[in-house]
């Protein structure tokens, strides 16, 4: 009896350390995400705590830390900004709830996330809140105890990423998006002096201004948060992000944009106290997504938003912000062709300044390994498609070089035994991304980066959502 008691007992020991030993990974390991982009919320965290007077909070998501001078606001209103704006993927539900907490008699609070189905639900993304909590983790506590069963879903994954991140030596992400990007105010001050986008914006997440991208919890969620805050003494507006005119699908149609307009204003228990029209810019003014601005374009949205709060407020001074001219689209340079190796094995058609992969000829088909070429004909290969590879269901390995500035949604579709794509570029930002890459391929593939990339692409907001899938290359 004892001895089948004793193996019982080894028995649970032996699944249950596993798991206790990556709980005490996730809770007492060193962050290994505290100087990712997502660690920047434990700063924008603190600046709400240790702010006792009025002040004013912009709550929102990434097109927030990407186009707001709190200072310009600060010298217009003369009140203390927190810039309380990261990344749509944490979810406006979330910041929401991180905000709630610290809202206090006189403060004005200004939500203005991203205009679309995501950041206007109860969206809640549990892996990136993980890392995001890494670096301070008693904000957990402030989490909506709806939210608690996902974070607990994924605690594991997240204790064994950390892990992971150490062997290969931590993540030091450089760029952009990076924490170090961000300055005291929670303003990303990285220097982006134009539009790096090909086409001038994201053609894979175009801008719809329908009211159907509305969650109707979403509202009474919000509505709900109004209260509280007006509860508190807090005046609370909603106001509109910056959007690219160009990934606005109802550009020009003033009726559509106004019956959207009109809807919000409708639902919300607080006033939009913003012109719609007014926050769709010239594509001159954007960095990498339709929503993230340059420098030049910094200025304007907070311009935009200080004539918003001084309307509602009564004030009648009129803002001094200097504003600055569109920088000049660097698109239509001609980008340096290369190697052609391979190139007979594609079909092209022109794209931006150079070439666009739309698929491969019969003798590619057949094939185990495949590198995308620099150029063809003389013109360089700049984006890959969606489907580029159907039909290469023998395929095991494609090689892509830093050539390549964009890849299409489904770009590997059809490749059902592709195990490894090889990408041999060490800047995340300078390759676009959409959000369904290996949608079509075989699940099992991973996609290997340099040791000098790899935290530059797991960290990336756009490529950090393939995190899983990568690895270094051997």
């Amino acid at each position: 009896m004892k001895n089948l008691l004793f193996k019982f007992l080894a028995g649970v020991l032996a699944v249950c350390l596993p798991f206790a030993a990556l709980a005490i990974a996730g809770f007492s390991a060193e962050p290994q995400f505290g100087e990712t982009f997502l660690g920047a919320l434990a700063d924008k965290y603190k600046r709400l705590e240790i702010i006792g007077k009025p002040k004013i909070m912009v709550v929102g998501g990434s097109s927030t830390a990407f186009g707001l001078d709190s200072e310009l606001l600060w010298e217009e209103l003369d009140m203390p900004v927190v810039n309380f704006g990261l990344y749509a993927t944490l979810g406006t539900k979330l910041m929401l709830d991180l905000s709630r907490a610290h809202i206090k008699n006189g403060d004005v609070v200004v939500v203005a996330p991203e205009l679309d189905s995501q950041t206007l639900s109860l969206y809640f993304n549990a892996e990136s809140a993980w890392q995001a909590f890494d670096s301070d983790t008693k904000m957990l506590g402030q989490a909506a105890f709806s939210n608690y069963g996902a974070l607990a879903g994924n605690f594991w994954d997240y204790s064994a990423s950390k892990l992971r991140y150490k062997r290969a030596g931590g993540l030091m992400p450089e760029g952009v998006y990076s924490r170090a990007s961000f300055n005291v105010d929670g303003d990303i001050i990285y220097p982006r002096p134009n539009n790096i986008m090909l086409l001038g914006y994201d053609v894979g997440h175009p801008i719809n201004l329908d009211p159907q991208i509305v969650g109707e919890d979403f509202v009474d969620y919000l509505n709900d948060y109004i209260k509280y805050a007006k509860g508190k003494g807090a005046l609370v507006y909603f106001d509109f992000p910056p959007m690219n005119r160009l990934g606005v699908a109802q550009y020009g149609d003033d009726e559509a944009i106004y019956e959207f307009y009109l809807y919000l204003a409708n639902a919300l228990d607080c006033e939009v106290i913003g012109n719609i029209n007014s926050y769709i810019l010239d594509e001159r003014y954007f960095y990498d997504s339709n929503y993230h601005l340059n420098d030049s374009g910094v200025p304007i949205r907070t311009a935009l938003l200080a004539e918003d709060i001084k309307r509602a407020l009564g004030i009648d001074s009129p803002v001094s912000i200097v504003l600055s001219a569109p920088p000049e689209l660097p698109i239509g340079e001609s980008p340096t062709a290369g190697s052609e190796a391979n190139a007979e094995y594609f079909l092209y058609e022109p794209y931006a300044s150079g070439l666009l992969v739309t698929g491969v000829q019969d003798a590619a088909k057949g094939l185990f390994e495949l590198t995308v070429p620099r150029s063809f004909e003389g013109k360089a290969v700049l984006a890959i498609g969606e489907g580029a590879f159907s039909g290469c269901g023998s395929l095991k390995k494609i090689t892509i070089e830093d050539n390549i500035a964009q890849f299409f949604d489904r770009a590997f579709s059809g490749c059902g035994s592709l195990e490894a794509i090889v990408l041999n570029m060490t800047n995340a930002n300078s390759v676009s991304v959409g959000e369904d890459l290996l949608g079509g391929a075989n699940r099992a593939c991973r996609i290997y980066l340099s040791r000098e990339a790899f935290g530059n692409f797991a960290t990336d907001y756009f490529w950090g959502r393939y995190a899983a899938y990568m690895d270094i290359a051997g």
